[in-house]
């Protein structure tokens, strides 16, 4: 199975990088469409618009749209919760709050997690949210799981903050009920605009660098310097996940 991770496009509509954070996206879409083999799936982790407000979805989507294989997309802080609910519609169920599913249409389990804080652009773990993610896991506990949510649950030590959340306890927690099962588990996560590594409990866990080149962070080689990023996760039964990360090549697709 083969994932495409995007992440951190910050589609703006008042901006004056917002024609150019476009174009970045439409490139990924572009370098995507002509992979061969196609990915299975692509999955945005969060802060696909700016502001969240609704041209900036609608120029976003439009863009997303033309991807060929079907994608997921997660809440980022700048998205805004009940905006991201409108978008995804029957994806979620009516009286369910968060950004929060399973999708069970490929050989790996792709999970969405809601990440989001109400009080800041921290991440935060409610109860409830980790007794749904601890259901989804308990449901099939031999099938591989990607894990995709938008703040990298570990401290990311180039950052001008480290620790990305509002609280380390509910951070343990979410080891607690990654730990407690026994399928091969790996997290994706965006939010930090750059290359980092960590673990969560047992899991590892990466992120990707914003699409957004004008707020990417890190240094890169030569050949990725400038240009829009995203990642390619490919899993297979005995070798687990391999990830690579991709430059678009230079020019308009």
């Amino acid at each position: 199975m083969i994932i495409a991770q995007i992440s951190d496009t910050h589609i703006a509509a008042d901006h004056p990088k917002g024609p150019e954070r476009e174009d970045h996206l439409r490139r990924c879409v572009a370098a995507i469409n002509r992979l061969d083999p196609l990915p299975d799936v692509v999955v945005h982790t969060g802060d696909l618009t700016h502001r969240a407000k609704p041209e900036e979805f609608d120029r976003a989507l439009a863009i997303l749209d033309e991807l060929k294989p079907p994608f997921h997309l997660v809440a980022g802080n700048r998205d805004e919760r009940d905006a991201m609910r409108s978008v995804l519609g029957a994806r979620l169920t009516a009286d369910w709050p968060f950004v929060q599913y399973a999708n069970e249409d490929h050989a790996v389990r792709l999970i969405i997690l809601d990440s989001l804080s109400g009080t800041s652009n921290k991440g935060d773990f409610c109860t409830r949210r980790l007794d749904h993610l601890e259901a989804l896991l308990a449901r099939e506990p031999e099938k591989p799981v990607a894990l995709f949510f938008h703040h990298p649950p570990f401290d990311v030590m180039a950052a001008k903050d480290p620790f990305q959340y509002e609280s380390r306890e509910n951070v343990a927690r979410l080891a607690e009920v990654l730990d407690q099962g026994g399928q091969e588990i790996r997290i994706f996560c965006g939010h930090s605009h750059r290359l980092a590594r960590g673990q969560v409990g047992r899991v590892e866990v990466t992120t990707l660098p914003s699409v957004a080149v004008d707020l990417r962070l890190g240094d890169y080689p030569l050949e990725q310097q400038g240009r829009p990023l995203f990642q390619l996760h490919r899993h297979s039964p005995g070798a687990g996940f391999t990830t690579t990360t991709h430059a678009v090549a230079d020019g308009r697709s």
